[in-house]
This record gives C-alpha cells, structure tokens and sequence, in this order.
C-alpha cells in the first residue's frame, strides 16, 4: 500500500506540474490559432462559386458534298475543211505571178560602135528613143567648117562605158540578134546622157526626160551645138 500510495503521489504532482507549466511551455498564441481553425471548420462555406465557362456553341453539321454529275465523253469537233479556191481564181493568181517585170540582162564585154549602138555578145543593141550620127558622120557648124561629130559621139559613150557592165531591158520578144533596148551603166540611163551631152536627138514621140534633157544640151551648146573654135 505504500507503494501505491507513492505512485499516486507522483502522478498527482506530475499533473499539478503540467497545469502549473502550461502557459510556459505552450508557444504563445498556440490557442488563438487553435481556437480560430476551430471556429473556421464550424462556419458553412459561403465563398462564391468559381464562374464557370460559357458553354461551346456547336457548330452546324455541315453540308453534305454532292458529287458532279458525269459528263458524257463528248468527242472533240473538228474544223470543217476548208474549201478550195475557184481554180479560175488560182489560175488567174498564178498567171499574174508568173508575168514578172520586163527581163534584164547584163552584158559585160561591150563595144561602142556609134553614138547610139552597142555590141556585145554576138548581139547589136540599139538605144532605144533616141537617133545618133554615124561613127563616120561629120557635121557643120556655124562659120561652116567640117568636124568628126559621129567620131565625137563614139568616143564620149565609149568613155562613159569604158570596161562596166551594161545592164539592158529586154524587149517583149526576148534577145534577138538586133534589139532595141534601154540600157544603163552606174545607174546613168545611157540614152538620157547622150541627149543630155548633145550627142544625141529624141525620137518622135519625145521622151518628156530625153526632150528635157536634149533641150538642156542645145541650150548649154554642148555636143553637136557647141560653139565653132
């Protein structure tokens, strides 16, 4: 019994110890914090609650795709065939193609003969629209003396000629051994130069450039017209 009772004595003084130490060893508003999560846990909840999120509008189903309707094969048109030309009207075209201008020829080894002739290749050509003296004509001139005109003219186109080419019109009939042509050398018309030095006259019906230039020359007094030494 006396242990007992000296347990019970202990214990007893332990809890007055405890009680007496309580506001010593308990941190210093322990109890308020306590009492304060005692009183929060006893309150309801009265907090607003969190917005929530509008709703998604659906979208609409969409439409349901039709497909195209087949087009038939369709086979691709063609370009009617043009039609022929009239086969007179092709022969009149070819016709008119095949008539170019009047034909050319050039000569190249060429001889002077008189004021108004030419010979080349086996061929005699005449100047055509004008008349020229003879290689052996003499004329007269104003205080009546005698002088080699014809030998004048010969030596005058053959000067102008020298060693050129002459390029020649052909008549309508083609080169024969005589042809009366108009001729040029250096792009100088040979029948205008003569009439235009006074060498030679323009046939009836004048040239209107062979008159005109025959008139210059008598004008001037050159070739036949000049003026007696």
């Amino acid at each position: 019994m006396e242990f007992a009772s000296r347990i019970l004595s202990i214990v007893l003084g332990a809890a007055v110890m405890v009680f007496v130490l309580w506001p010593v060893t308990i941190p210093v508003g322990f109890g308020e914090v306590w009492w304060a999560s005692r009183q929060a846990q006893s309150r309801p909840d009265t907090s607003p609650p969190a917005p929530s999120e509008p709703p998604v509008a659906a979208k609409p189903p969409a439409a349901p795709v039709v497909p195209a309707p087949a087009t038939p094969d369709v086979p691709p048109q063609t370009k009617p065939a043009a039609k022929e030309p009239d086969q007179t009207a092709a022969l009149d075209r070819t016709a008119k193609l095949a008539s170019p201008q009047a034909a050319t020829k050039l000569y190249r080894r060429v001889t002077v003969r008189d004021g108004g002739t030419l010979h080349a290749d086996g061929v005699i050509i005449r100047l055509a629209g004008i008349t020229a003296r003879e290689a052996n004509a003499a004329c007269t001139d104003e205080r009546g003396k005698t002088w080699p005109c014809g030998i004048a003219a010969k030596t005058a186109l053959t000067r102008l000629i020298r060693s050129r080419t002459v390029t020649c019109t052909l008549p309508k009939g083609g080169e024969h051994n005589i042809i009366v042509a108009r001729c040029a050398v250096g792009g100088a018309d040979l029948a205008t130069w003569m009439a235009r030095q006074g060498w030679a006259a323009p046939k009836e019906p004048a040239d209107p450039a062979l008159a005109e230039a025959a008139t210059a020359a008598k004008n001037e007094r050159l070739g036949v017209w000049r003026v007696s030494d």
